[in-house]
């Protein structure tokens, strides 16, 4: 199994402190096909960049608005979300403030691949559902933010998969940084803020609202996902 390693730091909203980790790409063990078969119909699409350099365009043709890197700060391919293609031209949603934003990609940038998972997050109901063919395969239950700061609700994605040094620590074995942001904190622990879904030390906090906007799970949940899921994989963040 090829993973891809860095060292960076583990600063999402719902921690404590910044912590050393490392970032990993961990190929699910069923790996979407890149190459599907024509009868073959994904509930959803990713984008793997191709280029060091991706330019971020405000329309096909149209003027670029920014420039994303890659692989990313924490050495992880960039990776969006498909949101629909244009002759030769992608609409992807961006891994940037605002949260839901969306830019056009030129085809040739990435490489598109079929996604058959999905996850939908029900935050009054501390449940986290996966979809597999739009079919619920396992629920987990979660923690959620608080009310002072809550988990935002949207549409995001997968963007990395970190695994931090001491799995019994405080996010766990694996966090899963989102493509969303919070809403309250614009910077947290060295970071920017960003949403994850991770483990726990506390597996009590599970079922309850108390993180600082980040989805927690218990260990054993959070590794079944990155064990299974790719980046691309869209969150649905529900109430």
């Amino acid at each position: 199994m090829r993973r891809l390693f860095a060292t960076v730091v583990l600063a999402l909203v719902c921690g404590c402190s910044g912590q050393s980790a490392t970032s990993t790409q961990a190929p699910p063990t069923a790996s979407p096909s890149s190459t599907p078969a024509a009868t073959t119909r994904f509930p959803s699409y990713a984008v793997t960049a191709r280029v060091a350099d991706v330019a971020i365009y405000a329309s096909p043709h149209g003027r670029v608005t920014r420039r994303l890197a890659n692989p990313t700060r924490l050495g992880v391919p960039l990776t969006f979300l498909l949101k629909r293609r244009v002759g030769d031209w992608l609409e992807v949603y961006l891994p940037i403030r605002p949260d839901g934003s969306t830019g056009w990609i030129m085809a040739g940038a990435g490489r598109v691949r079929g996604d058959p998972y999905r996850i939908d997050v029900h935050r009054r109901a501390h449940r986290l559902d996966l979809f597999k063919f739009d079919r619920r395969v396992r629920s987990f239950p979660i923690g959620v933010g608080t009310a002072d700061t809550p988990t935002p609700g949207g549409v995001y994605y997968l963007k990395e998969l970190l695994r931090p040094p001491d799995p019994h620590g405080f996010y766990g074995p694996y966090a899963f940084g989102l493509s969303g942001f919070s809403a309250v904190l614009h910077s947290f622990a060295g970071g920017n803020g960003v949403i994850g879904i991770h483990g726990t030390n506390d597996p009590a906090s599970v079922g309850r609202s108390e993180s600082h906007g980040c989805i927690r799970m218990r260990n054993a949940a959070i590794s079944y996902l990155a064990h299974r899921l790719p980046l691309g994989t869209p969150v649905r963040i529900l109430r």
